[in-house]
Parts: structure tokens; sequence; C-alpha cells
């Protein structure tokens, strides 16, 4: 089943409303991607919701880089260049997905309008503390996001293009927080957990205000996925109506 919330993401990832078209295939029976519903149509779905969620991170952290309305914000010279180097990875997964899209014949989707307002309600509060808190909520999210879809994947040059982007995403979610913790704005440096950023408390809760940022640098051994539904819940506020 196709939630409103799933319908009003998936415009942007490439479905629309009506005739749901993406490059002149019609995608209504791949609204709701699924392991029983593999094709070629909807590995294109899911590399443009992989895409879409990249636009996000690479918007965030250009944000914070040199010439970033934020840059300002930022003080400590490793933060900085943590700013630097992850805009210009993502920035990086950005144009690989798009290629990759482009490759298999398919329409990359465009990056929609997006505002941090939710997360950055005061902007007079950003810092170096604040930015990487954020940054190390983004992260797992991706990481995850992209392992709730490797089941649904039929191609398998998509599911090594995912499992390329996944293995950077979660190398920054490591990197974050282990130098937050460097910082001491990490107050649970021990604590594990295969659903970060959600807290012990609200697992299962897509409320960003419920999240908690404070873990392990090496959270688990195995991530736990998160759904597509779970994430669009996570990200649709960042969409401007």
């Amino acid at each position: 089943m196709t939630t409103p919330d799933r319908r009003s993401f998936l415009k942007y990832a490439g479905v629309g409303t009506g005739a749901m078209m993406l490059g002149g295939l019609n995608l209504s029976a791949m609204a709701a991607t699924s392991p029983t519903t593999k094709s070629a149509a909807q590995d294109i779905v899911i590399l443009n919701y992989a895409l879409t969620l990249e636009y996000i991170e690479a918007e965030f952290y250009a944000a914070f880089d040199v010439g970033g309305p934020y840059a300002g914000k930022l003080s400590n010279a490793r933060v900085k260049e943590y700013a630097k180097e992850l805009a210009a990875q993502e920035l990086g997964h950005v144009n690989f997905l798009i290629a990759t899209i482009n490759s298999l014949g398919g329409t990359p989707v465009a990056k929609p309008a997006l505002t941090f307002a939710p997360l950055i309600p005061d902007e007079s509060k950003l810092n170096d503390e604040m930015f990487l808190q954020l940054a190390v909520t983004f992260e797992p999210v991706g990481t995850r996001a992209y392992l709730g879809q490797a089941t649904s994947i039929m191609n398998a040059t998509v599911l090594t293009a995912a499992a390329s982007v996944l293995a950077v995403e979660a190398n920054h979610v490591s990197g974050i927080q282990q130098l937050r913790t460097f910082l001491g704005f990490n107050k649970k440096p021990t604590r594990m957990s295969a659903r970060t950023p959600q807290s012990d408390a609200k697992p299962k809760s897509t409320n960003v205000g419920d999240f908690d940022p404070d873990f392990s640098p090496m959270p688990t051994a195995l991530w736990e996925p998160l759904s597509m539904d779970e994430v669009i819940a996570i990200v649709t506020p960042l969409f401007k109506k």
C-alpha cells in the first residue's frame, strides 16, 4: 500500500500523480517498491529515491562549506575540513547516481526545493557542535535507507552502485562520531545500537526530535535497515511546500 507520505515523496523520486510516469514509462505499479516486484523500472525508482536523499545531504553540507550560508558558523579547523570533505563526497554521490541512472536509460529526478528550518529553527545557535550533531543524524539514516532497498533491486549494477555509496555513508557515520567524541560532544561514546540515530527509548520513532545523536563511533556489527516509508517520514519536513 502506498501511503500519503510516500505518494508526496515519490513525485520527487520520479513518480508523479495520475499516470505516474518516469522517462515515458508507467510506474504506477512501482509506487510501492518491494522484493516481489523487481524490475528495471523499479531499479530506476530506487535510484531516484537514493538520488533525492543525496540531494538533501549534498545541499546540507554545502551550506556549511566555504561560500555556503552557514560557513561562518563553524570555527574549529577540523570541523570546517569535515564540512568541506563531506560536501564534496555527497556531491560525488549525486553525480554518480545521475550517471548510473542515465547509463540505464532512466531519467534522473531534478533536485527538489529544500529547507532545513525544521532542523535549524534558530540559526543564531548554529555552531560546530550543532553541525556535527545534525550530520551524525543524516548519515545513519542514509546508510540504513540504502540497506532497506537492497532486497528490492534486480540489476547487479544497481546493487553495486548502492553498496558503494552505502559503504561511504557508513564511513561518514564513524568519522563524524569519532570527531564528536574527540571534541567532547558525544555523551555516550560506548552506546551500541543498530538503529542509530533512533533512540533506545523510542527506537521506531521517525520524529527527529526523538533521535539520540550520542552513540559509539562503531555502533553496531550489523545495521538494521530503514524502510522507504520510515525514511520518507523522517525527511518529508525538509521539502518546501
